[in-house]
């Protein structure tokens, strides 16, 4: 049950690519009561994968569901931060009328690249949060976004 006081979170689950980890993977969210926002798949590497998760749910839920999905036995690591953590960085990909002259808001930490007058989709890419302001800014002025992408953070 999401709340009004829950947080937005990113969790980084460096885990084996294998069959039944995803669905392993949504057995502890779902047991737990916490639903994807989002989930992605990507950076595999041999035998070993990232998935990407972004949901809601409170601080004291997040750190007992980290701890569920780290003893799952295809799980190597997690990494868990709040999505508004400008640390989170993301990329997306967003295709505008032509008769759009799109320029992300100033108040948007974000570098970017294309032109919607020439019919080339626009790239933005920053903090999370920053890139959804994008995304949504260009939805009202008539865009549909194509494909949004957290990134993995940098290792440490």
């Amino acid at each position: 049950m999401i709340s009004d006081d829950d947080d937005r979170w990113v969790a980084f689950v460096r885990a084996d690519h294998r069959t039944g980890t995803i669905a392993a993977l949504a057995g502890v969210f779902a047991t737990r009561g916490v639903n994807f926002e989002s989930l992605a798949t990507g950076d595999v590497a041999g035998d070993d994968g990232l998935v990407v998760v972004t949901f809601r749910t409170s601080e004291r839920r997040q750190r007992v569901l980290v701890r569920s999905v780290e003893r799952l036995d295809a799980v190597r690591s997690v990494r868990v931060r709040r999505a508004e953590d400008l640390g989170v960085r993301a990329a997306a990909v967003v295709h505008l009328p032509r008769t759009v002259d799109f320029r992300p808001p100033k108040h948007a930490a974000v570098s970017w690249s294309g032109s919607s007058l020439q019919g080339q989709p626009v790239l933005v890419e920053g903090p999370l949060v920053d890139v959804e302001a994008v995304v949504a800014a260009a939805r009202a002025a008539g865009a549909r976004s194509e494909a949004t992408v957290i990134q993995p953070p940098a290792a440490t």
